[in-house]
């Protein structure tokens, strides 16, 4: 994770405690359900750390272990106070980045944020690389996700201006307000978040990470 010029992103990874994630997998993963939303929040923590183009992880959550699990890993960790939905941890990050950059002075260029899903356990470095490279002459851009409802990352090139409007048909919502619609069509890993079963398959068939593909195979097949 270590970036390089003209091309240094600041990646927001906001994520609920591993105890009320995954939900809809709840009825058929039982007791594993929190085994799935750690392994899945740690392959999409790797991924995000092995793209050359972060040079910054922030992951936002009230959670204490993924707090523990991201310092260990060599991300920064900022703690929320209460469980207050995605959209509300992506601009508390969001801040974040901002005061960094105003921290270092007038005349210090602010390096674009991303916001990316924390249940991409197909997520590939070289996908995010290359969302993240289409994304960067737009000041602001969304990928959605493989529904074509959602979205999995939102970027901007100002963090003040970053607008999250995550959460049910979140793509048009963030079209509306003027995001680009990042249109690569080779990064399905990027896309595919995991909330019901089906996805969970779907990504398998991606090529899981190490974490999550451990706990799905001592899931129901």
């Amino acid at each position: 994770m270590s970036g390089s010029p003209g091309s240094r992103w600041t990646v927001l990874l906001p994520v609920k405690p591993f105890a009320l994630g995954k939900s809809r997998l709840g009825s058929w993963a039982g007791a594993a359900r929190r085994d799935i939303a750690r392994a899945i929040f740690l392959d999409t923590m790797g991924a995000i750390l092995h793209t050359p183009e972060v040079c910054r992880l922030i992951v936002v959550t009230a959670d204490p272990e993924a707090h523990a699990l991201a310092a260990g890993a060599g991300a920064e960790g900022i703690h929320e106070a209460s469980v207050g939905g995605l959209n509300a941890a992506a601009r508390l990050g969001a801040a974040a980045a901002a005061a960094a950059a105003a921290g270092h002075g007038a005349g210090v260029r602010t390096d674009p944020v991303a916001v990316v899903a924390a249940d991409l356990p197909a997520l590939k470095p070289r996908e995010l690389a290359s969302v993240l490279a289409e994304a960067g002459p737009h000041p602001r851009a969304v990928l959605a996700d493989h529904r074509g409802h959602g979205s999995t990352v939102l970027t901007a090139q100002d963090p003040s201006f970053l607008l999250p409007g995550f959460e049910g048909a979140s793509r048009a919502r963030h079209a509306a307000n003027g995001a680009y619609e990042i249109a690569h069509s080779g990064v399905p890993g990027a896309r595919l978040d995991v909330d019901v079963p089906g996805d969970l398959a779907l990504a398998a068939a991606l090529g899981l990470g190490t974490h999550t593909a451990a706990v799905q195979a001592n899931l129901p097949q």
